[in-house]
């Protein structure tokens, strides 16, 4: 894994040593990032179930102005701190469950231009966390939302504010991205 342009193009990322996280495979990631890059430069990013950090940490290198990781495993925080390289300027690691930092970053009154999920592809996550983004109101107006799920899994119970931009599959793998309309 490495980190694909920006500031630290070509730095190699370590996984975390767990099989309970999956990795996106680098076509996949360098696909995603061509569909979101116009979207990140300035951006304040949320990195739910951040697993190593790539993809926040990709974020930080094409510019974001500031990158929350989330992940409730300590050791995907620890590869997170090796990845970044102390680089932590702009960045914070909540080490919680995602329904947790939602409410503790709504309570701080936190807002995101930006947000990834890649939640365990098994779980029904997505769905849930799309309905407290909303109801918690994290994003700003015109938030992008990046969702890598498993290829089979339909998403169909999420507020009507999120419109679907794109939809691309890739094996098992899919990625959706929807714009958020505040309204």
């Amino acid at each position: 894994m490495q980190i694909i342009r920006g500031k630290y193009k070509g730095r190699k990322l370590i996984a975390v040593p767990s099989t309970e996280t999956r990795p996106t495979l680098a076509r996949i990631k360098g696909s995603m990032f061509d569909m979101l890059d116009q979207y990140i430069a300035g951006t304040n990013v949320l990195d739910l179930f951040a697993g190593s950090g790539a993809l926040g940490i990709e974020c930080v290198s094409r510019g974001a102005k500031s990158v929350v990781f989330v992940d409730n495993q300590k050791e995907s925080i620890k590869t997170i701190k090796i990845n970044l390289k102390n680089n932590l300027e702009g960045v914070e690691l909540i080490n919680c469950d995602y329904e947790d930092a939602i409410f503790s970053l709504a309570r701080r009154g936190e807002k995101f231009n930006l947000v990834l999920l890649d939640p365990p592809f098994e779980s029904d996550y997505l769905e849930k966390v799309l309905y407290f983004l909303h109801k918690k109101e994290l994003l700003e107006d015109g938030a992008i939302i990046m969702c890598e799920m498993n290829s089979k899994k339909l998403l169909q119970n999420y507020p009507q504010k999120y419109i679907m931009l794109k939809e691309k599959e890739y094996g098992y793998v899919k990625v959706v991205i929807f714009k958020y309309n505040k309204g």
